[in-house]
């Protein structure tokens, strides 16, 4: 009674026994092994999903970085920036474009006219001139409307009374060098209104349409009768 009492198994509980202790140290030798590989896949599947993480996220970088070394993808070619889209043809350097933008021609000046008188055109008792505006310039100058004329003797005394107007104004002539524009000198036959001549001239005093200069022209074929005395505007 003094001694403890070892309780002994009985025959039925030490195969039982023994196989839980063979099963636990079995388990506690496969845990490891268990462990190992599992931990190393996990590992694994979070290292790959890091991968591709960066991956993803390096793609842009990638691509931005590959766009950047070929310029085409990343300029693309403008049109506007070719040397023949930046300087194109210009329709103004075509000379039929530089003939409609050249600038307006200038009135004609005394300067550039030199002046004619043509021979008398008689018929059914009227008579005409042609007073005719030479361009003696090297560019084209225009007229228009009606000069002034008047008969000078050689004292420089005015014949009669200067040129009456006849006709329309008229539209604005363009004279290239070297080139005429006229007006039209009107005057009757002797005899048909039965009042006499004007006494002939020796120089016609003609002011360009425009001008306040005159221009004087060395002449006794102009003879004035019926005290009619007019010119038209200038025309081609």
């Amino acid at each position: 009674m003094g001694s403890l009492l070892r309780t002994t198994p009985s025959p039925s509980e030490q195969p039982l026994r023994s196989r839980e202790r063979s099963t636990a140290r079995r388990a506690g030798t496969l845990r490891p092994r268990l462990l190992a590989p599992v931990a190393a896949a996990s590992i694994a599947l979070v290292t790959a999903g890091c991968g591709s993480t960066a991956a993803s996220a390096g793609q842009p970088a990638a691509s931005g970085s590959a766009a950047g070394s070929t310029p085409s993808a990343r300029h693309p070619a403008d049109p506007a920036s070719s040397p023949a889209a930046s300087h194109p043809a210009d329709p103004s350097s075509s000379p039929a474009a530089a003939a409609a933008g050249a600038p307006e021609a200038g009135r004609c000046t005394t300067k550039a006219l030199a002046m004619s008188l043509g021979t008398a055109d008689a018929g059914a008792g009227q008579i005409h001139y042609r007073l005719t505006f030479a361009n003696k310039s090297g560019h084209s100058c225009t007229l228009q409307g009606f000069p002034g004329v008047s008969m000078i003797r050689r004292d420089g005394s005015v014949i009669g009374v200067p040129a009456g107007r006849e006709g329309a104004q008229g539209q604005r002539t363009v004279i290239g060098a070297g080139r005429t524009a006229a007006v039209t000198l009107h005057t009757l036959n002797q005899g048909i209104k039965g009042s006499g001549c004007w006494r002939k001239p020796d120089y016609l005093r003609v002011y360009p349409p425009g001008s306040k200069e005159a221009l004087t022209l060395r002449t006794s074929g102009l003879r004035v009768c019926g005290d009619r005395f007019t010119t038209t505007a200038v025309d081609g």
